[in-house]
């Protein structure tokens, strides 16, 4: 199994790499920088193929997961004049932070209930980081500056950018509750067994 890890790793490597090379190819380096939530979760599902990171498990749990399943819900790739294959390393890389995380799991390391507060900390700081690099770099590093096109996002940013912003916030923030509800529901610590036991013996 864990040779199994190691290869979607390198998969994921790869895939990494081609959209890195496609940008840079195109003088778009901006783009490469590792600021879209994607970007930093494809880079922790990396580490995590070399072997089990706690921290890492969270963050890709409660963010990662969710995000790569929203971009392949709703893509949006970048453009390029090499469309084909950048379209190609776009969902593989998407699919990996969704399988590496979920192949972990599978090999029995756990993520942690309780973390929906660190990690939209976690996801602050992130966002304070892409906005100071949208602004200096005229880039748009998690969708802060416009939302990415043909997704519903869209009809959200018609009604105000702070509207929008607001959107975005309460949307990550649901998500993560929502994955803290599914991990203490599926993978519930010793205590938790044990008073669920004990309320079902009470009843």
């Amino acid at each position: 199994m864990q040779t199994i890890r190691r290869i979607l790793g390198g998969i994921l490597l790869v895939s990494l790499c081609t959209t890195l090379g496609l940008l840079i190819g195109e003088g778009r380096w901006r783009e490469a920088i590792p600021l879209h939530l994607c970007s930093l979760s494809a880079l922790a599902a990396l580490i995590l193929s070399v072997g089990p990171r706690a921290p890492l498990l969270d963050f890709l749990w409660y963010l990662g997961m969710p995000g790569a399943l929203l971009a392949l819900l709703f893509p949006a790739p970048a453009v390029s004049r090499w469309q084909t294959l950048l379209n190609l390393s776009y969902f593989s890389t998407h699919a990996l932070i969704l399988l590496l995380p979920a192949w972990a799991i599978c090999m029995g390391e756990r993520p942690r209930a309780g973390r929906t507060l660190p990690m939209m900390a976690a996801l602050q700081i992130i966002a304070l980081a892409a906005g100071t690099a949208n602004h200096l770099l005229g880039t748009d590093f998690l969708f802060l500056a416009a939302p990415p096109a043909g997704t519903p996002l869209e009809a959200v940013f018609a009604r105000g950018y702070g509207i929008y912003l607001l959107f975005l916030e309460a949307m990550m923030l649901a998500l993560c509750c929502l994955m803290d509800a599914l991990c203490a529901r599926l993978f519930p610590t010793p205590a938790c067994r044990q008073a669920r036991g004990a309320s079902g013996a009470q009843a």
